[in-house]
């Protein structure tokens, strides 16, 4: 007799019944119709993709931009023994043709890949090969072009219904406006879907918006207050590092993550924090989204994102076990002033637009109505330096020429490749950076002498304990010197994709351009609004912003529940401390770290009215 939905459930996963409205979502795959999904972060969504398949026959294609979330749920899958497979770059073509022989001949379930696999025409050819019974499309807002974290490589999943007309489509997604919602459906055209929509309040999730002056001294201050696992978001690489350096030297156990660090260190990161029920990371915006770790009890975000869709979805990392959580959002009327003034000079008026175009096409001589083959080598800081053009100016410009399929930058190929070519190489006693370098791959990476092999600098700077910097200056010199053969991963190319067109630049181009930097700048103000409203629940301003009306008020935000603390404070309490010795309002804080300190000010500033203690400027109370 076949199984049922939860019997599949309760075998593999270990629950007794499904979350509203997984179930509906698993007989709308099975009854093999297009399907959309809205459900919250933490919502369960990788349930309702991955049970269907146990239960038909073929394989389910998984197709999301986060390879940490795709790392860790195949991984899951295997360890339930559910055989499933992950293609990425990291992988030799070796390795992916095995895995497409598995998914071939019936022995894999799930196949997932990035969606820029499916831009690839021999990945589409051996696809072709094989039976899919679905496909499951995550973070789907990512097709749509003036959509919250739009990817270009997300335009080539068109080709599924092209290629597959007749095999169901489930689009996921956790953050989307009503309009976005709309237009994920047609982006992927979808054929008479079945959407479900789950709420997305968070009610163990409170948010709080705390006006500060001095956020790393609040920081420090709320980690006192809050312990546990806490995530706190900085805007730049430059903030994680001193703002961890700062609180390891507060007693902390801190870290930082950032987009620039390599594989390695990313996944020792992301392992420490996940396996630590206290650990503080801190994180530029690449870090959080497909991080499936429960019990985060604190979000912090030092700056206000740039939209409210990438807030909410930094903030939803808090509290994904259900037990009460906290998204904190520093604040203060300068961060405002900051933001609007960013936004306003890193994109470009109409006149500076163009030029940047114009001077792009200039720097490799391609005359009007002409295209450069091939992919050609690219400086994004030599084509300013020569042209003296703003570094924002021209990233935002070069961002939408990506967007618009004009032109693509290759930032990085798959590895770096090491060949050595020393015939009869023995191990050298000199113990200069290169030949260390050239030690190590002769010793590690068998083969190396016979083939170019995939190498990670960053492995090797670790295990050396040098900079990645000289790894890669020693081995670009064994290259010169004609010791190795040595491709560098990080040159970065730029193909032309269109025939040069002025006219285009100036009309077509720029009021695309002009559109987006409207939905943008709507965007920001959205967020800041959010910030600043004092009279509305912070959950339901949220909620609206996504479609959601008429919903009740939190109850725990910091307009439904101005002051949050585990007892209240006695004014005999304060006296009696008070009695003993002066203190520093910072030693009054600690001492009172379980008490909110908005309250501690007001008890004090009342025992000042009524001249039972006195301040000795600037900080010390006494009686």
């Amino acid at each position: 007799m076949a199984e049922t939905p939860i019997e599949i459930l309760k075998k593999y996963w270990g629950y007794n019944e499904f979350i509203h409205p997984q179930s509906q979502i698993v007989k709308s795959v099975l009854e093999r119709n297009d399907t959309f999904a809205l459900l919250p972060t933490g919502g369960g969504k990788s349930i309702t993709f991955q049970i269907p398949i146990m239960l038909m026959d073929g394989l389910c294609v998984v197709i999301s931009p986060l390879i940490a979330l795709m790392k860790d749920q195949v991984k899951n899958l295997k360890e339930k023994g559910i055989k499933a497979a992950l293609i990425s770059s990291e992988i030799s073509k070796i390795e992916i043709n095995a895995i497409l022989d598995n998914c071939r001949f019936g022995k894999t379930k799930f196949l997932y890949i990035s969606p820029e696999r499916m831009q690839s025409q021999g990945f589409i050819a051996s696809l072709k090969t094989l039976e899919v019974a679905y496909f499951a499309v995550d973070e789907a807002h990512c097709i749509v072009e003036w959509g919250h974290d739009f990817r270009p490589s997300y335009l080539a999943l068109k080709n599924i219904r092209e290629l597959y007309p007749d095999t169901p489509i489930l689009a996921l997604t956790a953050t989307a406006t009503p309009q976005v919602q709309e237009e994920i459906i047609k982006q992927l055209m979808l054929y008479k879907p079945k959407v479900f929509k789950k709420s997305l309040q968070r009610q163990n999730l409170a948010y709080r918006i705390e006006p500060s002056e001095d956020k790393w001294k609040d920081i420090l201050y709320l980690l006192k207050r809050h312990p546990g696992s806490t995530i706190i978001f900085c805007r730049s690489r430059k903030d994680t590092y001193q703002l961890s350096k700062f609180l390891i030297e507060n007693g902390f156990d801190a870290d930082y993550y950032h987009a620039r660090l390599s594989a390695v260190e990313k996944n020792q990161k992301q392992k420490d924090f996940i396996e630590s029920d206290s650990k503080i990371l801190i994180s530029t915006n690449a870090f959080g989204m497909g991080i499936d770790k429960p019990n985060v009890r604190l979000v912090i975000h030092e700056t206000a994102p740039d939209s409210i869709e990438s807030y909410f979805q930094e903030v939803g990392r808090g509290g994904r076990d259900g037990m009460p959580a906290t998204g904190i959002l520093l604040y203060n009327e300068a961060d405002k002033k900051n933001a609007f003034k960013a936004f306003k000079t890193s994109h470009p008026d109409r006149d500076t637009f163009r030029d940047i175009i114009r001077k792009l096409y200039n720097f490799y001589q391609i005359a009007e109505h002409e295209k450069r083959e091939g992919q050609l080598p690219f400086s994004e800081k030599k084509f300013r330096e020569q042209y003296q053009l703003h570094k924002q100016k021209t990233k935002s410009v070069l961002q939408f020429l990506e967007r618009k399929k004009i032109i693509t930058i290759h930032k990085t190929q798959r590895q770096s490749l090491v060949k050595i070519l020393i015939k009869n190489y023995e191990v050298n006693d000199d113990s200069s950076i290169e030949n260390k370098v050239l030690d190590f791959t002769a010793r590690h990476y068998g083969g190396i002498f016979q083939n170019p092999l995939p190498i990670d600098e960053y492995f090797i700077a670790q295990r050396l304990k040098i900079p990645s910097y000289q790894v890669k200056k020693s081995l670009k010199d064994l290259h010169d010197a004609n010791k190795i053969f040595y491709r560098d991963a990080s040159i970065i190319k730029i193909s032309f994709l269109e025939p040069r067109d002025d006219n285009a630049a100036k009309i077509t181009y720029w009021k695309d351009f002009e559109r987006l930097q409207k939905v943008k700048w709507d965007r920001l103000t959205a967020m800041h609004y959010f910030a600043q409203e004092e009279s509305i629940c912070k959950s339901q301003l949220l909620l609206r912003y996504f479609g959601e009306k008429n919903t009740a008020k939190c109850g725990i935000c910091n307009i439904c529940k101005p002051h949050v603390s585990k007892q209240e404070l006695n004014t005999n309490q304060l006296l009696s401390y008070l009695s003993n010795q002066p203190k520093t309002l910072e030693e009054i804080e600690r001492d009172f770290i379980h008490i909110d300190k908005k309250i501690i000010y007001h008890k004090l500033q009342y025992l000042l009215d009524e001249e039972k203690i006195n301040l000795k400027l600037p900080n010390t109370y006494y009686i």
